[in-house]
């Protein structure tokens, strides 16, 4: 069930589901850097203790639908490059 169902009453295809959240939350997608400039800070939820910055993983998941959207419009799928920021990306 989507995790907007339960707290708004709403429910949309493309809405960050439970099951996603847990798969998101162990591929730890929600862990950040220390490092944040300006731009970030909209995307952190929180600060570890350590330093470190926890992602706010539902704003993640509007940004990963809006992208799965971008390319689903793409005719063409030869013209899709996906590049990583990191050598672990």
């Amino acid at each position: 069930e989507p995790v907007e169902t339960k707290m708004m009453g709403t429910q949309s295809p493309l809405s960050l589901k439970e099951d996603d959240m847990k798969l998101m939350l162990a591929a730890k997608t929600h862990i950040g850097s220390r490092n944040c400039n300006k731009k970030m800070t909209e995307y952190v939820w929180t600060r570890k203790v350590e330093g470190s910055h926890v992602i706010n993983i539902g704003k993640t998941w509007e940004k990963l639908m809006l992208a799965a959207r971008i390319i689903v419009a793409i005719e063409n799928p030869a013209d899709v490059i996906a590049v990583s920021g990191t050598q672990n990306g």
